[in-house]
């Protein structure tokens, strides 16, 4: 009899120090979404035949998207501005043209849950293109002022 009670008691302690598993499937912190479009026909998207963003400051390689015409970029959630150099047919050396776009923003911690943690929301967004002779971006207009989710686009660039 001793011996089924310390098992039974050894048992429900086993059980009860069990912790569920906290899986996280919650949205995390949401990369920009750029959607092209003709800049003659503003209401119709136009894809880009080859595309390569560099993030300035970062040690990362370029990120390259080809035949889109929406591309997902994540935005530094440590500052307070993430700059980009776009560069349109980055598969041919003498027919590069860069563009510069600067994203300022008030980035925000926002609590999600245990499993998950925090995920940064993007506040107070604008765009800044550093002009140059040869920009292929003719305009930017900004869909939302707040980068939350990666649910529609945040921005619009015309070409």
């Amino acid at each position: 009899m001793k011996k089924l009670f310390i098992l039974l008691l050894f048992g429900m302690v086993a059980l009860g120090s069990c912790e569920r598993d906290d899986i996280c499937i919650d949205e995390i912190t949401p990369r920009l979404i750029i959607r092209f479009y003709d800049y003659d026909n503003q209401t119709e998207t136009k894809n880009i035949k080859q595309l390569s963003v560099k993030i300035i400051g970062t040690e990362n390689d370029s990120l390259l998207f080809s035949g889109t015409d929406s591309i997902f970029i994540p935005l530094k959630t440590t500052e307070n501005s993430t700059q980009y150099v776009l560069t349109v047919d980055s598969n041919s050396i003498t027919e590069l043209n860069r563009d510069t776009i600067t994203v300022n923003y008030t980035p925000d911690a926002v609590f999600i849950g245990r499993s998950c943690g925090y995920k940064s929301v993007f506040n107070n967004t604008t765009y800044t293109p550093v002009t140059d002779k040869n920009m292929w971006i003719q305009k930017i207009q900004k869909i939302t002022e707040q980068i939350e989710n990666e649910t529609t686009a945040h921005v619009k660039i015309f070409h």
